[in-house]
């Protein structure tokens, strides 16, 4: 019964494809979608809404999608919208599935021009023996293939990329919000982490992650209007931060006290990347993805880490504006933190964004100082380490 259900959601996702390529409307589940927002937002009283995932799963919105039709949208969009209702059991699962099918086959419709180049590039370089790293600087004329685990053929890496972003963050995590701007994944300067398997025919990509150049600081994620709330906690200012930042001491002497800063965690974080002179040294990092089986996944977190900062360093980035919320990166680094002989990550600000008591944290990776502590620790000393931690803390 659930093949057969299977079997029919990849029947619909097909010829709704199929039409909206005829009917030119490539956007159709996200103006429905939006049209279908704005009105529950307009039924709800409470104005803290939260999220698409909680929006679409309202009162408001069970009593609307199926069952009323759009009067804004043509008359057989409630059709498509009924099916998509029906096969999925919400809109927002519907149009995920309907954009890993496009990403697919976007693929599948240009093996013309794929490149006979090498899989490997000669720029990249070697980490542990058979996985290998490299900047690429636009991912979007890049022509090599690439497998992933979540599709049996090879795609373009830009594709694989986007397919990796979206079963992580949206399908995994219901980040839907992401699905309106997934072509920032499918081009710009990316870290990418790969391995080449002798029986494979193209290399699998492990890890990957957007950089944000210093040009385009003003559409960081980093400086998004929801990361500078006064939700976000200051972590205060250490005797770290100041001394990686000294301008801060002079330029807001009125403002910090010797235990902490009467800055807005928002004031501080812009202060600090103000006072950076050669801002070509920065750089923000965004979507940073792991893909695997289960068992692997902490040695290609690990693989994955110990290359960008390699990767970064070398390529004259020494600071990353970063947002983490994975709580064995966060361990590792407040353990090297504390033990006073590198300071690979400066945490500047946190929030409990979700309420459930997974903490994210805004911060400031050294590269240099982060490749050392990984040139240092092999994976064993690294899981050593973040195990101490998380025992040091349950202690408290």
């Amino acid at each position: 019964m659930k093949g057969h259900k299977k079997n029919q959601q990849n029947e619909f996702i097909k010829k709704l494809y199929d039409y909206c390529i005829k009917s030119n409307t490539p956007n159709l589940l996200q103006q429905l979608i939006e049209a279908r927002k704005q009105t529950i937002l307009s039924k709800l009283s409470n104005t803290d809404t939260g999220n698409l995932s909680h929006l679409f799963s309202t009162e408001e919105a069970i009593a609307l999608i199926g069952k009323q039709p759009c009067n804004i949208l043509p008359k057989h969009y409630f059709m498509i919208e009924q099916l998509a209702h029906k096969l999925f059991g919400c809109l927002l699962r519907c149009w995920t599935e309907f954009e890993i099918f496009r990403t697919i086959q976007h693929s599948s419709n240009n093996y013309h021009t794929y490149s006979k180049q090498e899989h490997i590039n000669s720029e990249s370089n070697i980490i542990d023996e058979d996985y290998h790293y490299e900047i690429v600087n636009d991912i979007s004329k890049d022509k090599r293939l690439f497998y992933t685990d979540f599709c049996a053929q090879p795609l373009l890496l830009s594709d694989a990329i986007v397919l990796i972003n979206i079963t992580t963050f949206i399908k995994e995590h219901k980040w839907y919000e992401m699905l309106s701007i997934l072509d920032i994944s499918s081009k710009g300067e990316h870290f990418i982490l790969y391995q080449l398997k002798t029986n494979n025919s193209y290399p699998t990509i492990i890890s990957s992650a957007l950089i944000e150049p210093y040009q385009d600081k003003a559409n960081w994620l980093f400086f998004n209007d929801f990361f500078q709330t006064k939700h976000w906690k200051n972590e205060g200012v250490t005797d770290s931060l100041l001394s990686f930042f000294p301008k801060l001491k002079t330029t807001y002497s009125n403002d910090l006290s010797s235990d902490n800063s009467n800055l807005s965690s928002s004031d501080l974080e812009n202060a600090i990347f103000s006072s950076i002179i050669d801002k070509r040294s920065v750089c923000g990092v965004i979507r940073f993805t792991i893909n695997g089986p289960r068992p692997k996944l902490n040695q290609y977190m690990y693989l994955a880490q110990k290359g960008l900062a390699n990767a970064l360093y070398n390529s004259g980035r020494d600071m990353i504006f970063s947002i983490i919320e994975q709580p064995a990166m966060v361990l590792f680094y407040q353990a090297i933190n504390n033990d006073n002989c590198y300071t690979p990550f400066l945490f500047t600000s946190h929030q409990d964004i979700n309420n459930s008591g997974l903490i994210t944290y805004k911060g400031i990776c050294l590269t240099k100082h982060t490749s050392n502590v990984f040139n240092q620790y092999d994976l064993k000393s690294y899981n050593a380490k973040i195990i101490k931690r998380r025992k040091d803390l349950k202690q408290r």
